[in-house]
């Protein structure tokens, strides 16, 4: 019946199924539609695009709410357009006050400028870094979130901009 619906001969589905032969992306649009499952998951799972991942619907982070299934799909490029945006692994615990820690994943919007108080990614006599940026009259001082560490001053124009975060991706919890 399904290979009737999405118009393929039923032996060849049988293939598909028993993963004897692979499927164009039409056709495999044509069964996820026709089983009512998000069809960019079934291109995940053939491998023909990355898998978006599954957000399952909201979560209170204060008052308990209902808890209601209401799947859907997430592509990180909707949100952070690649164009404007870059990934870096963070490596150190310079930032774990912002809970950025060891092996994060910073979201970076290209920028050469930052305001007061933004965490930026900051070149710095050839060295990059991520820190809280703080101009002051001549000089720039990138702060790291940790207690540990002390307050890195430069003269202003020896310090470059290269992007602002604007998320993370944590890999772990500490």
């Amino acid at each position: 019946q399904l290979a009737k619906e999405v118009e393929i001969h039923f032996s060849h589905l049988s293939k598909i199924e028993n993963d004897k032969d692979s499927v164009g992306r039409e056709a495999l649009i044509r069964i996820a539609e026709a089983l009512g499952v998000d069809p960019n998951f079934m291109l995940g799972e053939a491998g023909h695009q990355p898998m978006p991942f599954r957000v399952l619907g909201d979560i209170a982070a204060g008052v308990p709410i209902e808890a209601i299934e209401d799947v859907e799909s997430f592509e990180l490029s909707i949100v952070f357009d690649p164009q404007e945006h870059f990934l870096l692994r963070v490596k150190g615990d310079s930032m774990i006050l912002d809970g950025i820690n060891d092996g994060d994943y910073a979201i970076v919007r290209q920028s050469a400028t930052a305001r007061n108080g933004e965490t930026v990614v900051a070149i710095v006599e050839g060295e990059a870094t991520l820190k809280r940026f703080q101009k002051r009259k001549k000089e720039i001082v990138l702060k790291p979130a940790n207690d540990n560490m002390t307050d890195m001053i430069y003269p202003a124009g020896s310090v470059e901009i290269r992007g602002v975060l604007t998320g993370v991706i944590r890999t772990s919890v500490k």
